[in-house]
């Protein structure tokens, strides 16, 4: 008696018809990844402070460690945006210091409507020096000036 055959299975072990079971877990695995990438932006727009928001006493703070960064790095593309137009290459505060700046405090903060005056201490050569700089508020930006 002859005996019926299969026909010759699939390469790999692959059924004609496909694979006859799914399951879910790749897509709510990819659910899940896009809920938590979800929860970290909305968390993280709240935690994170906005930069419009700053003081005047934070942006003169902020102008000041600039214009020493700037002045380190010789760098006269950002001293003529925080410089007035008084100001010229080789003027105002530092200037003429060829070593290394390290700005250590700003202090005694005073604002006059769009005038400002602050003690700067920096270190020179490892010698400490305070000076009072003037600044002005031009076009949003405070600026280092002469008065």
């Amino acid at each position: 008696m002859a005996q019926r055959r299969d026909p010759d299975p699939e390469p790999d072990g692959l059924e004609p018809d496909g694979p006859t079971s799914s399951t879910p877990w790749p897509f709510i695995g990819a659910v899940l990844v896009i809920v938590v990438l979800a929860l970290v932006l909305v968390v993280t727009q709240f935690l994170s402070p906005e930069g419009e928001t700053l003081d005047d006493n934070e942006r003169i703070t902020r102008t000041t460690s600039d214009y020493v960064k700037a002045v380190n790095a010789d760098d006269e593309d950002v001293l003529v945006i925080l410089r007035c137009g008084e100001l010229r290459r080789g003027e105002g505060p530092l200037a003429g210091v060829d070593s290394d700046i390290e700005l250590q405090r700003t202090d005694n903060i005073v604002i006059d409507g769009d005038k400002a005056t602050v003690d700067v201490t920096t270190v020179i050569d490892g010698e400490s020096t305070t000076e009072m700089w003037n600044l002005t508020l031009a076009d949003d930006v405070w600026r280092v000036c002469t008065a």
